[in-house]
C-alpha cells in the first residue's frame, strides 16, 4: 500500500512540474531547472559523495573551485532533466539547440548499414544527445531498464518513442541489441555506474572501477565499431555541442581470454570518456558511487 501511495505522490509531483515547464518559455524552462539543481546542492544532496568522487579525479584541487565546478553540475543536470521533458516541444527543432562534431563518418557508416554501439555515460544533456543524433538522420535505439513506477516508466518511454528512439528493453538485451545492430542501426547505452560484483574492473582517472562487461561482449560478437562522446552545454545554457568519435577495435588481435579481451574494449572506451569529463568536468553527474565495489566507501 505505501509503494501504490509513494507512486500516485511521484506520478503528482511529475505531472505537475512537466505541466510547469512545458507552459513556460523554453529559456526560461532551463533556468528553472538550473535553479532546481542549485537548490538541490545547497541542500547537501548527496554533496559528500560528488566531493569524494571529485576528489580522487581532480586530487588537489582547491576546495572553493572543487566546490564552483560541482554546484555547476548539479545545475546542469536539472538542466538537462527538463530538457528531456521538453524533447516533445523540440520535436523537428533539435538540430537548432545541438551542433555536431565528428558525425559526418557515423552517418555514412550508417547509411550503407553499419551498426555499431554508443557508449556514453551521464554526462551533459545525454538524453537531447539521442533526439537529436535521430534527427539528423541516424538510426538508434536505447537500451533501457524498467523503472519501478511503471507510470514513469511508460512517460519516459514515450517520450523517447516520440522523437524516434527505438526502446530496447533490458530483459531482452541480448535479442534486441544483436538484432539491432546486425540490422544496421545504433545502440546507446551508459557506462558509467558501479556494476557490483558481476563487472568488469577498468581504471577511471587512474582508479579501479567496475564497470559494465556487456558492451564489450557485445561488441566482441558482433565484431562493430563503437561510438563514443558526449554532448556540452555551452555558455548560453541552451546550445550545445556534441562531439563523437568512432572506434574500431581490432578484434582479431584481443586476447584469447575472453575475460581479458572485454577488459581491453571496456578500457578503450572509458579511456574516451574520462578525457571528455576531464575536458567538461561540470558537465558530469558526480553523485553516482562510481567507486563503491572498488574502493569500498558507501
Amino acid at each position: 500500500m505505501a509503494k501504490k501511495a509513494r507512486h500516485k505522490l511521484e506520478n503528482l509531483v511529475l505531472a505537475v512540474m512537466l505541466g510547469i515547464v512545458r507552459l513556460l518559455p523554453y529559456r526560461w524552462s532551463v533556468g528553472l531547472g538550473g535553479g532546481i539543481g542549485g537548490l538541490l546542492w545547497r541542500l547537501g544532496i548527496r554533496t559528500d559523495v560528488s566531493l569524494r568522487n571529485f576528489e580522487l579525479c581532480f586530487p588537489g584541487t582547491d576546495t572553493k573551485a572543487a566546490r564552483k565546478i560541482l554546484r555547476e553540475s548539479y545545475r546542469n543536470f536539472c538542466r538537462s532533466m527538463v530538457e528531456f521533458a521538453l524533447l516533445p516541444k523540440l520535436k523537428g527543432k533539435t538540430l537548432e539547440h545541438v551542433e555536431f562534431s565528428g558525425l559526418h563518418e557515423a552517418l555514412d557508416m550508417a547509411e550503407k548499414g553499419e551498426g555499431m554501439l554508443l557508449v556514453t555515460g551521464h554526462f551533459g544533456s545525454w538524453e537531447l544527445l539521442g533526439a537529436a543524433l535521430c534527427e539528423a538522420g541516424f538510426p538508434l535505439d536505447f537500451l533501457v531498464g524498467e523503472q519501478t513506477n511503471s507510470t514513469v516508466d511508460d512517460m519516459i518511454n514515450g517520450i523517447r518513442s516520440e522523437v524516434g528512439i527505438g526502446i530496447i528493453h533490458m530483459g531482452v538485451a541480448a535479442r534486441g541489441v544483436i538484432k539491432s545492430v546486425r540490422s544496421g542501426r545504433a545502440v546507446a547505452m551508459l557506462s558509467d555506474q558501479d556494476a557490483g560484483k558481476s563487472s568488469t574492473i577498468v581504471k577511471f582517472f587512474g582508479h579501479p572501477a567496475a564497470t559494465p562487461g556487456g558492451i564489450g561482449a557485445f561488441a566482441i560478437k558482433l565484431k562493430c565499431p563503437i561510438m563514443t562522446g558526449g554532448i556540452i552545454r555551452q555558455s548560453n545554457k541552451t546550445k550545445h555541442i556534441a562531439k563523437i568519435e568512432i572506434l574500431r577495435p581490432n578484434y582479431d588481435n584481443l586476447p584469447d581470454d575472453k575475460d581479458l579481451a572485454i577488459a581491453q574494449i571496456t578500457q578503450a572506451y572509458t579511456d574516451r570518456l574520462e578525457e571528455i569529463v576531464r575536458d567538461n568536468p561540470e558537465m558530469y553527474f558526480w553523485p553516482h558511487r562510481r567507486f563503491k565495489s572498488t574502493l569500498g566507501y558507501k
